[in-house]
């Protein structure tokens, strides 16, 4: 290569490395794929599908090179005879590559991959931090964790507590009146005898009759009493 010119032998090596690029980095991708379907569970890894894609493009790639060398130096002779070399030249450089590429992409999934899981760790932080901040917590850490949330109402049932967040509902086994206790700095307001709503979970108020009827975030329908009618309007501003 040093007695050519630098055009040329850039020429050369431009070429050779687009055909690599076109002959590997489909035939690894499609390849690998279809093995990933059809292999057996216990050769089914990703190292095997690999080397089993590698291979098949270098062979291919093995008869295109001494085309490509012949059509720069008219170097051979026999193209036939040619092919063995070509072949495992491409395997060891295919395979470097191939390796390195791959991972390459190991380490960048697995960056991505933990950089996803601190901003999941990050927001459930926050969410915390949010948790521990309201002044119901104490009612809050009455629940399951995947349970806590921002809270939407309180309804009794019986001797059970229904109590509803944004995460879902869970049923505790407590007196309303104690319940009451435990939000009464919340930003909310009684409206049955057997009800209690969060003021900013309140998205729409009907009629029904002489019946006022309170619309959640959640579409639940929570009736106001005429006990608490009057607390109720003043709470959301109504006349």
């Amino acid at each position: 290569m040093h007695n050519l010119s630098f055009l040329y032998a850039g020429a050369f090596w431009a070429v050779i490395c687009f055909v690599g690029y076109a002959v590997y980095s489909p035939i690894i991708q499609v390849l690998s794929i279809r093995l990933f379907k059809t292999l057996p569970p216990a050769l089914n890894k990703t190292a095997i599908r690999l080397i089993i894609s590698t291979f098949v493009a270098s062979l291919i790639m093995a008869l295109l090179a001494p085309l490509i060398i012949n059509l720069f130096f008219k170097s051979f002779e026999n193209y036939w005879q040619s092919i063995p070399m070509s072949f495992l030249s491409c395997l060891f450089i295919g395979g470097v590559i191939a390796g390195v590429s791959a991972v390459k992409s190991i380490v960048l999934k697995q960056n991505k991959q933990i950089k996803h899981n601190v901003e999941v760790l990050a927001n459930e932080a926050k969410k915390v931090e949010e948790i521990k901040s309201q002044p119901m917590s104490e009612l809050i850490n009455e629940l399951p964790i995947e349970k806590r949330g921002r809270l939407l109402y309180l309804q009794m049932d019986d001797h059970y507590l229904k109590v509803l967040t944004e995460k879902g509902a869970h049923m505790i086994l407590m007196r309303f009146k104690d319940a009451l206790a435990k939000v009464e700095h919340y930003d909310g307001f009684q409206t049955h005898r057997s009800w209690w709503v969060a003021k900013d979970a309140v998205v729409e108020t009907k009629k029904e009759g002489r019946k006022l009827i309170l619309v959640m975030e959640n579409g639940t329908e929570v009736p106001v009493s005429q006990t608490y009618l009057a607390e109720t309007k003043a709470s959301l501003g109504l006349k």
